[in-house]
């Protein structure tokens, strides 16, 4: 009986021993999560269209008499690289008025740069309320298709009035359209619509 006893006691003592010896963790499984920033798959999707060609017309709720509406419309996506791309905005009678739309990966994030000037013009040739180098940052409010620039201190600068702009642009890649749109004020201002040309 002691002897049982005994066995029962040894077997008791290796039992709680082995329960207080620390175990072994299980290494959790963690999944990598990558949040993909919606400003750079934007660009990443212009980038795409590099070449392309979009044909349409513009409104102007506000000045029927602006030089852009009443007239066909042309952009060109005529430059891309790793950080910027270029689309170049043209009548349809071919004349360069508007310059082009400059989209560049900027340290502080996707920006929207109006160019007035191209290669070929300077300060001295911009028209009365014809400027350059206004533009802004994309917000965190678009995805993938679409982003809208509010305007920067620049724009501020340059053009007073303009400290309320919010440009977008959208691409609708079912239906091969690209659209530029102003407001300011929370009021529309100039929008254009844009088909893909073959």
């Amino acid at each position: 009986m002691k002897f049982l006893n005994y066995i029962f006691l040894s077997l008791l003592i290796l039992s709680l021993t082995a329960c207080s010896q620390p175990q072994e963790e299980v290494p959790a499984v963690i999944e990598d999560i990558v949040e993909t920033d919606a400003r750079t798959d934007f660009f990443n999707n212009l980038h795409q269209l590099c070449g392309a060609t979009f044909t349409g017309e513009a409104s102007y709720p506000e000045n029927d008499d602006h030089a852009l509406v009443g007239t066909g419309l042309r952009t060109y996506v005529s430059e891309c690289t790793d950080s910027m791309v270029r689309i170049e905005l043209f009548r349809n009678d071919g004349e360069y008025w508007h310059g082009a739309w400059v989209l560049e990966q900027r340290e502080e994030g996707l920006h929207l740069f109006h160019d007035h000037l191209g290669d070929a013009r300077t300060m001295d040739d911009l028209g009365e309320g014809d400027y350059h180098g206004y533009g802004g940052f994309a917000n965190l409010e678009g995805t993938a298709t679409r982003q809208f620039f509010p305007a920067d201190e620049v724009t501020a600068e340059i053009i007073p009035a303009a400290a309320t702009n919010v440009w977008m642009m959208d691409l609708d890649f079912e239906n091969e359209v690209f659209t530029y749109y102003l407001e300011r004020h929370n009021e529309p201002r100039f929008r254009a619509e844009l088909a893909r040309a073959e």
